[in-house]
């Protein structure tokens, strides 16, 4: 795992017609895909990495390892 539970991050969405939104946030849950029946949930591949961001305004989302960096 690339980040660890309370780093600070930022998320960097793909690119959607050339914007990049990036959004600050803090590592509050690692949810590795481990299983056939987490691929189907989450729907992501086996061995993603998935992290639950905390933003400023309360909000949480599950994102990829591939979506984040270091701030």
């Amino acid at each position: 795992m690339k980040f660890d539970y309370g780093q600070a991050v930022l998320r960097e969405p793909p690119s959607q017609k050339g914007m990049v939104t990036k959004r600050p946030g803090s590592v509050v849950g690692i949810t590795p895909v481990e299983t056939p029946a987490q691929v189907e949930h989450f729907g992501y591949p086996l061995g993603t990495v998935l992290y639950t961001i905390e933003y400023s305004d309360g909000t949480d989302q599950l994102v990829p390892e591939s979506e984040l960096s270091e701030m």
